[in-house]
């Protein structure tokens, strides 16, 4: 019997020869094979997965579309439907569950529009507060921080077009020209 050259497989085709060898049979071509399984193991190019681009910003979590539009949907027609519920079921001395029920009811129309303005909107609120600077930014901090927010944050505007750009760039993405840094 030939010997064959085990040198010219690629490490697909080594695992596979080492699961079909039968190593007791032929413990020199097992040994052999096993010695290039490690040799290609070290030699490829381990490929590193994360959710960070290059300067390690984070992306966002998000809901998806579909299941944010269902959330705010049920909680919107489920919340209103409770509360009402407990509205009728009361009288009108029992002033306790009456405000209970107007609470369920307001809570699940602003819980039911945040959803469904999520599944809708452009910009949408993430799931984490984990937004990178320069990326798709939450709309709701502007209203926490204010002015001091959009003067600290990496995203700028384009001074010619007015288009939302990282602070690194130094040409505008939408229009192609030079940035003035301030």
């Amino acid at each position: 019997m030939s010997d064959i050259d085990y040198t010219s497989y690629t490490l697909e085709e080594l695992l596979d020869c080492q699961q079909q060898l039968d190593a007791n049979a032929h413990p020199e071509r097992a040994a052999q094979i096993a010695l290039l399984i490690k040799d290609r193991a070290k030699s490829q190019k381990v490929q590193r997965v994360t959710m960070a681009d290059d300067y390690g910003n984070i992306a966002s979590v998000k809901t998806g579309r579909a299941p944010s539009l269902g959330r705010g949907l049920s909680e919107l027609f489920g919340g209103s439907l409770f509360g009402l519920i407990l509205l009728t079921g009361t009288s009108d001395d029992n002033i306790g569950v009456t405000l209970v029920a107007y609470f369920v009811i307001a809570s699940a129309v602003v819980a039911g529009c945040y959803h469904i303005y999520n599944a809708l909107s452009e910009n949408r609120f993430s799931a984490q507060d984990i937004v990178a600077p320069g990326k798709e930014t939450d709309p709701f901090d502007r209203f926490v921080m204010g002015k001091q927010h959009q003067k600290s944050s990496t995203e700028l505007f384009c001074t010619h077009c007015g288009a939302s750009i990282a602070a690194q760039y130094m040409f505008c993405p939408k229009c192609g020209k030079e940035q003035r840094k301030e």
